[in-house]
């Protein structure tokens, strides 16, 4: 696991706009695409969190949370 996180990370880095001269041209548009849509992914999931740790988020999950936990105990 570790050598294939390695992989995606160095395949990650080799779409930096500052390895522009070094790619490969067959390569050159997807391995920038895939530096941005990881770009993305990233920058959504820090938004999700933020979201998730507003007050008003907690407050409802803490209510569905409540009702799972009493049908949990029903059986």
């Amino acid at each position: 696991m570790g050598r294939s996180l390695a992989i995606v990370a160095l395949i990650y880095a080799c779409g930096h706009p500052g390895f522009d001269g070094y790619r490969p041209a067959a390569f050159d548009r997807t391995l920038r695409s895939f530096h941005g849509e990881v770009n993305a992914a990233a920058r959504e999931g820090r938004r999700a969190l933020v979201l998730l740790d507003d007050a008003r988020s907690m407050r409802y999950l803490d209510g569905y949370s409540r009702s799972m936990q009493s049908m949990l105990d029903r059986l």
